[in-house]
């Protein structure tokens, strides 16, 4: 089972006064005729237990394509939207549309990730903000500033939603993937 668990960083952005999104749908419509820029993303490949960075969407594309499973934390209506629109359209990624998905920010009522983390995982939200800076530590030089600060948030949130993952799993709070 290769299952991956990604975050992208990009200028995409939503004004939670407008109203939640909820479904995919809800956010194609929210973006309509607007483009984003991709910034960055990491992945964290559970079947080589390894962090990928990446600041070519489609070099994330093309790995992500050969996953058994995804998780993200509001991937459902931002990475996978970002994708979406990078690419051309939901028909270029439909690919990923048809893998099992664990979105697990809805499981917390759609908190941030930082709140999630500090309720469901008490122990580990001190280290929050020290993981992104470590990882910028790490990789400050071979990026761009700004991709390695990206790419330290993308590796951070994805590293914390793993964690997630793996807690509500052991805690049975996970339902079947969803299937878009």
């Amino acid at each position: 089972m290769r299952r991956m668990c990604f975050d992208t960083a990009s200028s995409y952005f939503h004004d939670f006064r407008d109203g939640f999104l909820t479904t995919p749908d809800d956010a194609r419509a929210y973006f309509r005729n607007q483009t984003f820029e991709f910034h960055a993303a990491t992945v964290f490949d559970s079947s080589t237990r390894r962090y990928r960075d990446f600041i070519d969407y489609r070099k994330l594309f093309d790995f992500l394509i050969t996953a058994d499973e995804l998780v993200t934390f509001n991937g459902l209506i931002c990475d996978l939207i970002v994708l979406e629109e990078r690419m051309g359209g939901k028909e270029m990624v439909q690919q990923l549309w048809q893998k099992p998905h664990y979105d697990i920010a809805g499981v917390n009522n759609y908190q941030s990730l930082p709140d999630t983390i500090s309720i469901r995982l008490p122990k580990k939200a001190s280290s929050f903000s020290a993981v992104e800076f470590d990882r910028l530590e790490k990789i400050r030089g071979r990026f761009t500033d700004f991709q390695s600060e990206h790419l330290a948030n993308t590796y951070r949130d994805a590293k914390f939603t793993y964690m997630l993952f793996r807690e509500y799993e052991r805690r049975g709070w996970l339902h079947p993937p969803k299937m878009t």
